[in-house]
Parts: C-alpha cells; structure tokens; sequence
C-alpha cells in the first residue's frame, strides 16, 4: 500500500508541475500576443515606423513638457514628390522597398529624442520634440531633403526621390495636436505647389493659397469632363530664313468668365491630386490629331512637339498609349516630336534607356526640354537616343547681359558634336537673334517670332507659308 500510495502521489505532483507550467507558458504567450497586438497598434507594419496613432501621442506629450519649459516643438510633413509612378512603373514590390530605404534615411537624419512616423503612403512625418529655434527646423529640413535626394538602388533600378515638407511650430503656429497637423499639413501642399523638393514654413496666408488650390483642382477635372482644355501652338522657326519647322503644343485651361489658366499655374496641382496622366493623355492625342488635320488639309507643319511629364514618361502603360493615339489620329511617328525634362530623364536611367528606345522604334523624335537647367551629363548624353536639345529660356535671356553666351554657345557645341538638333527657347530680342545665327544654331522659338496662338491664327501661319522675324 505504501509504495502504490507514494507512486499515485508522484503522479499528483507531476500533473500539477504540468498544469503549472502550462499556465505559465499560457500567460506568457497571452502576454506577448498582447505586447505585440500593442506594438502592432502603433507602428507601422512595412517599415517598422511609429503610425500617426503613437505620433499624436508623442506629439501631445511634447506639447505638455514645452509648455512647461517654455520651449518649442516642430511637426514636419513630408512627402515623396511623384512616388506613385514608382509603384505604376515598376510594381509595388519597388515601390515598398524604397519606402523601406526612405525610412532608414530618416531615421538617420534624426536624435534620439525625435519621431519619424510613416502616415500611410509616400508621406511620412518628423516630431522634434525640443527646437531651440525657428531657423532650426529649417536645418532639419534641409539635411532630410539632402539625404533623401541620393540615389538608390533597388532591384537593378537607380531611383532618384525627392522630399516636400511642411513645418508648423508650437506655439507659433498653433496650440494643440490639431492645428499642427493641419498647419503641417498645409505647409506641405504649399510646397508641392511652388515646385516640389524644398520646405516652407506655415504662414496664416497659406490657407488662402490652399482654397485656390482646390478651386483649381476642381477646375480641372472639370475641365477634363467638359472639354475645356485647349492647345495654342508656338512656331519652331528656321533661324537663317524664318520659316516654320515645325510648333510646340502649349496647354491652356479655358474657364467660363476667366481668362485663360496657364500650366505654370495648375501644372504642379494637376501632379499632387493624380490628374497629370489623364490630361498628358489628352493633350498628345489632340495634338496628333490636329497636327494629321492639318497634313490631310496640305498645311506642311514639319513636327509636332508635345510635353511630356516624369510621371506620365514613367507610367506603366505610356509606349502602348503613344502608339494607340498614332494609330487612331493616323499621323505618321516621324512627325511627332516628345519633350522631356532633364530631371525626369534621370529618376530611374534604366527605364528611362528602354522607353527611350521603344519610342524611337516606334519613329519618335526625342527633345530635352529646358536644357543646361539640370543634370547636364554627357554620359547619358551619349547613352539616350536624344535627338534634339533645347536651350532653356532662362538662358536664351541671358544672352542680352553676356552671362548666357558661354553657356549657349557650348550646347550648341555639344548638339554639333553629338549631331543632334538645338533649339533655342525664349527668344525675344534682335540681339539674342543675332548671337544665336552667329553661332549656327538651326532652330528658335519665342515671342520674337510669335507668341503661342490658337488653332486658327496657326493655321493662317501655315497657310501663308510665313516668314517670322528673319531678315532676307
């Protein structure tokens, strides 16, 4: 009995060391569920990042200790200027791997004592918990916009990103967790509207500038629906007989009881609220279709050259769309010529190689819009099948003060010895004139010559077989 009796009791005691060992490991594991259910409440799931969640949190805290203190605070929006066409082009796999290299950066940029948080998308935010002084956030800013601007490499790609950011101050610009974010928030739309990669600080007459955003936002899908788009045309001239080579499509917003709206004034609006593609599309397709009218009607216009923005060149779908609007609007490739802007060439060079060789099987002619404004490489000079080279105005105009020549006359140089085509843009006095034929450059365009007109003063032009501003 004794040695049955202890044996039971053994078996007891081990069924209760299970037991207890059991509900240890259940707590456990009920505990780390819940650390991490916590965690993941916080944090961003791709990047490890605080969410906006733990960064209202923070920022309210930070508020509470700099008003005791009498110190301030710095709420920073960013975002990354044309992501989207990342994830469009190149798939959202890219597209999340730079967010993850993004936020590294970040992170590095930062002290300790500050927050980076990814609010969902291509934005993020900083918390700068203490801010000695105003000027301070604006150094932060710019170290962030100089970090994020280095090129990565992600699957074969080199993609180039740039930063707008937004700042509001407590308690300059507000006095609690909501006006800073929608001061930031604001900050960083102004910024996006006057042209991307930089920062600008709230000001009260920014809420202004943000209803007339909207007005022209509206404006434009509008205009989209409606048909309220409308193409002028700008001559591309012979600089030794002024005859018509060829015209640059312009496009104008035409608005009930408004004067026309100019792309400078919705361009960068049309980008942020995703209308650049749509209107892109539309502009190429009235172009091609008028430039074929006129070819079917004996007018002889040459080329016909449209703009291009980084975004629509680096859709996913864009060779298959410029070869549908030929083959719908019948104009031959050889007559369209496609503007393209340095600093969309350069986002991501392995693309851009490819669609640049897609377009020119497809007959394209090729233009660096505004050249000698950015990165200016002979490299990809060489590299690109470029075939045309266009001054930029701001240059052009220069030629009237002698600080332009040099730099005219060494683009002219170097489209002679690539044997690619330059185009003076801008030009608007005899004197810019002269020093252009006097270094040989074929072709110009400007207010000298003609303003951009609408469809039907170009059509006399044509039809008159004019000769704009040369003298025989």
């Amino acid at each position: 009995m004794g040695a049955r009796r202890e044996a039971q009791l053994r078996e007891t005691n081990e069924r209760l060391v299970v037991a207890t060992v059991s509900a240890q490991t259940m707590t456990e594991v009920a505990e780390y569920a819940t650390a991490q259910m916590s965690y993941a409440a916080e944090h961003d799931f791709l990047t490890g990042l605080p969410n906006r969640s733990l960064l209202t949190d923070r920022l309210a805290q930070s508020i509470a200790l700099a008003q005791r203190h009498g110190k301030r605070v710095a709420l920073m929006y960013l975002d990354l200027d044309h992501f989207k066409h990342v994830n469009d082009s190149l798939g959202h796999a890219v597209g999340d791997q730079l967010l993850q290299a993004v936020a590294q950066r970040l992170q590095e940029c930062v002290r300790h004592s500050d927050t980076v948080c990814r609010q969902g998308g291509d934005e993020f935010a900083v918390l700068l918990a203490e801010v000695e002084a105003v000027r301070d956030a604006g150094l932060m800013a710019e170290k962030l916009i100089e970090a994020i601007a280095a090129p990565y490499v992600i699957d074969g790609h080199q993609l180039r990103v740039t930063l707008s950011i937004g700042i509001s101050l407590y308690p300059d610009d507000g006095k609690d967790v909501v006006a800073l974010f929608r001061n930031a928030d604001t900050a960083m739309y102004h910024a996006k509207t006057i042209g991307r990669n930089n920062y600008q600080r709230f000001t009260p007459d920014m809420n202004a500038h943000e209803v007339a955003r909207q007005s022209v936002e509206v404006a434009l899908r509008h205009a989209l629906e409606q048909r309220e788009l409308v193409l002028h045309y700008q001559p591309k001239v012979n600089l030794e007989t002024g005859a018509i080579t060829g015209a640059e499509a312009l496009l104008r917003l035409k608005r009930l009881d408004h004067p026309l709206v100019y792309p400078t004034q919705f361009v960068s609006i049309a980008e942020g609220c995703g209308l650049i593609v749509p209107i892109g599309k539309w502009v190429l397709r009235e172009a091609c279709r008028q430039t074929a009218a006129w070819l079917q009607a004996g007018l002889d216009i040459g080329k016909i050259a449209v703009n291009v923005s980084a975004v629509e060149f680096q859709s996913k779908d864009f060779i298959t769309g410029v070869r549908t609007i030929l083959d719908d609007t019948g104009l031959d490739a050889r007559q369209l010529e496609l503007e393209l802007t340095e600093s969309g060439l350069m986002q991501d060079t392995e693309r851009t190689t490819a669609i640049l060789h897609a377009l020119k099987e497809l007959g394209v002619q090729i233009a660096i819009d505004d050249f000698g404004t950015g990165y200016s490489s002979l490299t990809y000079l060489q590299r690109f099948p470029i075939d045309t080279l266009k001054i930029d105005l701001s240059i052009v105009q220069d030629i009237d003060g002698g600080a332009g020549e040099p730099i005219v006359s060494a683009v002219i140089a170097m489209g002679m010895s690539l044997k690619q085509g330059v185009v003076a843009e801008g030009i608007e006095t005899r004197q810019q004139l002269a020093f252009l034929q006097s270094r040989h450059c074929a072709e110009g365009q400007g207010h000298y010559f003609s303003r951009p007109v609408a469809t039907e003063e170009f059509a006399m032009l044509l039809a008159n077989r004019s000769a704009l501003g040369v003298d025989h």
